[in-house]
């Protein structure tokens, strides 16, 4: 059978379940394009900039559990979606990046937008080698087959990731004869399952545990039916690092909210208060998850870690038993051993953990009972949960608005929230989370993220106005950089510099670009809003005027930040810092 690499491509994607491409198109791309015309199974999304279409199918990854697709053309389209990969990358999100390629006839002539490396030219292979699993540039369609292969593959087995297949234009216009098993080829997700005897092992310690906890990630999501049924027939308290939140309900009794320097005040106290058995699993120990290392979070007795990756086994604290395989498969391993062992033996008094969490003002901060004008950011975001269903999806945004999310907005199943926090990209979030809604049309998809974080990527609500995509932005409206600006008033002594800013009418914008456009000012507005907000069933700009002098708990942050720089907080500083270092201890 003859097709093109372009077809064949396509055909490819069809027999791997791909609904949806996002990117824009290019002169070099255009045969690609022309052959999703043919397509019944494949809609091309049309982004207003590359790095938009690499956030959408970075956040359609994450809530289908699928593979995104994004494309960029030579040159400035490929350059243009390295941020939104590398994020992807950094956070094991599983993308498959296509970018076209100048003819080879063209190569090292100086052809217009040239990236393969030859002269004065960028390559696009060398680039996304750095932040992808694979990389690989293709000269035939041989090749083409060859490399789609082992880019989904790779993607999606093991620790996921993005993989990049850069096409030479030639490659997708020319004609080939394809063999037809290449036509029905599906990649499939292989799992692997943690070894018998250290399972085992693991089990003896965490039944002989008299203080034990759990620490789940990311990595821990699609085990998350198994790691309720452990916490809850055992009675273990269980934290979750921020891209873990909402694994286990965070009002769940057991459930201790996320760990880290933003975290809930219950899960950092009680971590690192002599724990003597700690299950980690699908977790790296990051800086902002360990308050950078902090020794207490290693347990007396032992550490239990559970990653695909063994890279991570042992890297930042000592780790007793280490089981390397898929969270859902090793949790049902451990349970089944545990089953074996008798019943149920119940390790942690559960009232126990009720009126620790009572103590530590657990989703209970004064301050999100306080009405005024502009509204508290505590007190709006408890509002937006109560008023939201329990299983709509949020995605967050960088700045601020992350320690907000983590610290007041209560997640009550996995897959519910989303939050780029490797790499910690502004924008994310805004354009994620059409790529999300497009992933879940029958649930309600929010994206909460800071005036600046919209300024970043708020164009592609005109790509959610395009697809009719129902996507509710509601931008906390304080009208500067305010992680940077308080940081600034905090360790630089009010010399603010390059941290605030006027905003545009965010409402007019959003009628402009053709969406609705909605405001809150005063508390007494958000529930009417809100409500109008869900049920319009239209994309919706939500401009939410916050309190622009309330500001995060910041010891922890400029802590870190001072060590980075080789220095400590100056005293002034640690001084302003004391009633919450005191909270947090």
């Amino acid at each position: 059978m003859k097709f093109t690499g372009a077809q064949l491509l396509v055909k490819s994607l069809e027999t791997n379940d791909v609904k949806y491409v996002f990117g824009v198109p290019g002169g070099h791309l255009l045969k690609f394009y022309d052959a999703l015309y043919d397509s019944k199974e494949i809609t091309p999304i049309l982004t207003k900039h590359e790095s938009g279409a690499s956030f959408m199918a970075t956040g359609y990854a994450q809530v289908s559990g699928r593979i995104g697709v994004c494309t960029g053309t030579v040159g400035p389209g490929a350059t243009n979606l390295v941020t939104g990969v590398a994020s992807a990358y950094m956070d094991s999100i599983p993308v498959l990046v296509i970018t076209a390629q100048v003819g080879s006839s063209a190569v090292g002539k100086g052809a217009l937008q040239e990236a393969t490396g030859e002269g004065r030219t960028v390559d696009h292979v060398e680039i996304f080698d750095a932040i992808s699993k694979y990389s690989t540039r293709v000269y035939s369609g041989v090749k083409l087959h060859e490399a789609f292969r082992n880019a989904l593959r790779l993607s999606l087995n093991g620790r996921p990731g993005p993989s990049h297949l850069d096409i030479m234009s030639e490659v997708l216009a020319t004609e080939f004869e394809a063999e037809e098993v290449w036509l029905k080829e599906r990649i499939e997700h292989y799992r692997s399952v943690g070894q018998k005897e250290v399972v085992e092992k693991a089990v003896q310690l965490i039944l002989a545990a008299k203080n034990p906890a759990v620490l789940a990630g990311a990595g821990a999501m699609d085990g998350s039916d198994e790691l309720l049924e452990l916490v809850e027939k055992y009675g273990i308290p269980v934290a979750t690092t921020l891209r873990g939140k909402g694994i286990v309900p965070e009002d769940h009794d057991l459930c201790l909210g996320c760990l880290g320097l933003y975290g809930t005040n219950a899960a950092n106290k009680y971590l690192r208060s002599g724990i003597d058995v700690l299950v980690a699993i699908g977790t790296s120990f990051s800086e902002f998850t360990s308050h950078a290392w902090d020794g207490r979070f290693q347990p007396s007795t032992a550490l239990i870690q559970i990653d695909v990756d063994s890279w991570e086994i042992g890297k930042n604290y000592r780790t007793t038993v280490g089981i390397v395989g898929d969270s859902k498969l090793v949790l049902s391993q451990l349970l089944a051993e545990m089953k074996s062992n008798g019943e149920p033996k119940v390790l942690v008094d559960k009232q126990k953990i009720i009126e620790f969490k009572q103590q530590r003002e657990y989703f209970a901060d004064p301050k999100m009972n306080v009405e005024s004008s502009p509204v508290k950011p505590q007190y709006f975001l408890k509002s937006l949960r109560d008023l939201i269903p329990r299983d709509a999806i949020v995605f967050g945004d960088i700045g601020n608005t992350l320690p907000w999310l983590e610290g007041f907005f209560q997640s009550y199943g996995p897959k519910t929230f989303f939050i780029c926090s490797s790499l910690a990209s502004m924008g994310y979030g805004v354009s994620a989370s059409i790529g999300g809604q497009i992933a879940t049309p029958d649930k309600q998809v929010l994206c909460i993220c800071g005036d600046g974080d919209f300024q970043m990527q708020g164009m592609e609500v005109v790509t959610a106005v395009n697809y009719n995509i129902p996507v509710k932005w509601f931008i906390l409206n304080n009208q500067k950089l305010a992680m940077i600006s308080d940081l600034q008033n905090l360790l630089f002594k009010g010399r603010k510099i390059a941290s605030e800013f006027i905003n545009p009418d965010f409402v007019k914008l959003a009628e402009a670009m053709g969406a609705v456009g909605l405001r809150i000012t005063r508390t007494e507005d958000i529930e009417p809003i809100v409500q109008q907000a869900l049920e319009n069933n239209r994309p919706t700009v939500i401009d939410v005027n916050i309190d622009p002098s309330e500001m995060p708990s910041y010891d922890a942050r400029a802590e870190a930040m001072a060590r980075a720089w080789g220095t400590s907080p100056p005293l002034f500083a640690k001084l302003k810092m004391i009633p919450q270092i005191l909270k947090r201890k």
